[in-house]
């Protein structure tokens, strides 16, 4: 379908929304005066800070009085759905913007222009996939998006789940569009599988770009994902090339990317698909191996999806004085206290993610050793 800017109607939802957050004196009004957040660049990166992110961290997330989110503490990658815990379905109406549906890449009717027939219809929809207020904005766009909704997935990406959202690409015609997503212990909490997003482009000239996407990398490798057995059949189309790269400053991690072939040598009904079974598939393994072995970990995905950074860390305990969700390692770092921000330098940034985010050397290689062996017994590679 020929969607509308969805940048525009999700700015437009969320205002229409305010007003009732504020009619209702909702707890989280003043998280959308974005006249309150500061923000500067620091080196490499930019250093956020809002005034009201304290006190509405220890509202939400205070270990001690708040069990509903102490998920965190199990050191757990993969944790069955449990409505003991936090979902998105425990959430107020008004922080509601939108339902789409990324599997048909369509925005789906609002409930209040259905039959009563059609609604009972929608109670059983799997098809929906919900698009919340965040709870600690960076800019006026930025969303959580929670996929299935009424399948109450836990937070654990599949290779289906993923080409699944990769589909908010082919939605947005807006090319600033940056998507994030944390697993359990790698900054999230929230045991309901959901991603993040927000427009670059809100912050207008001062933020071009992702601070990440312009960390130096080494290439790995790259495949254009062709069976050595000549008698497997294949499920990609030939002529994307996927090229692996290594980060190895400020923390350690993965650049993928994917170049569109010319030529399309399986019959694929939109070229805009062609990527998102390749990069797909390999991000999936390295998740596999991430999920088998507790290893938390990252996404951050840009330029319409053909280019994701992937991190495996530390897993986060909730207790230092900087965030470390995607869009901290992206280079977008939030802030929890005044002074922090005012004092903050890049040695401070640098020691955080070496110290308390990155997994050592010897680790991250022991990893990437293991995957590449793992892709290179069934695919033609290009080792570098």
């Amino acid at each position: 379908m020929d969607n509308e800017d969805l940048k525009s109607l999700i700015i437009k939802k969320i205002k229409e929304q305010i007003p009732k957050l504020l009619a209702n004196n909702h707890s989280r009004i003043n998280l959308f005066d974005f006249s309150k957040i500061l923000y500067k660049p620091i080196s490499n990166s930019f250093v956020f800070y809002n005034p009201v992110y304290k006190n509405k961290e220890l509202e939400y997330f205070n270990e001690e009085e708040n069990t509903d989110f102490l998920i965190f503490e199990n050191n757990k990658v993969f944790i069955d759905y449990s409505d003991n815990l936090f979902t998105f379905h425990k959430i107020d109406e008004e922080e509601k913007i939108l339902e789409i549906d990324l599997d048909n890449q369509e925005i789906k009717e609002k409930k209040s222009n259905k039959s009563e027939d059609d609604l009972a219809e929608m109670e059983i929809d799997s098809k929906t996939d919900l698009i919340t207020l965040s709870y600690f904005p960076l800019s006026i766009s930025h969303c959580n998006i929670t996929l299935c909704y009424e399948q109450d997935l836990p937070q654990v990406l599949s290779n289906e789940l993923l080409i699944q959202f990769l589909n908010i690409f082919n939605m947005v015609k807006n090319d600033s569009l940056i998507c994030g997503y944390d697993s359990l212990g790698g900054g999230c909490i929230i045991n309901h599988l959901h991603f993040e997003f927000l427009f670059l482009d809100d912050f207008g000239e001062n933020i071009k770009s992702l601070p990440i996407q312009n960390l130096e990398n080494n290439l790995l490798f790259e495949t254009k994902l062709k069976h050595k057995n000549p008698d497997e059949i294949s499920l990609f189309d030939g002529t994307t090339t996927i090229k692996v790269s290594v980060i190895n400053k400020m923390f350690f991690g993965y650049k993928i990317t994917c170049e569109l072939g010319q030529e399309k040598t399986n019959e694929i009904s939109s070229m805009e698909n062609l990527y998102q079974n390749s990069i797909s598939h390999i991000i999936n393994i390295f998740l596999n191996d991430f999920i088998n072995n507790e290893i938390a970990h990252n996404l951050i995905f840009c330029k319409k999806g053909t280019e994701i950074f992937l991190i495996p860390r530390k897993f986060e305990d909730n207790k230092h004085k900087y965030n470390s969700c995607w869009n901290d390692l992206a280079g977008l770092i939030t802030i929890k206290d005044e002074k922090d921000y005012e004092n903050i330098n890049e040695n401070d940034i640098k020691n955080f993610f070496k110290n308390e985010i990155s997994l050592d050397e010897n680790k991250f290689n022991e990893i990437t050793e293991t995957i590449v062996k793992k892709i290179d017994s069934v695919y033609e590679i290009n080792k570098y």
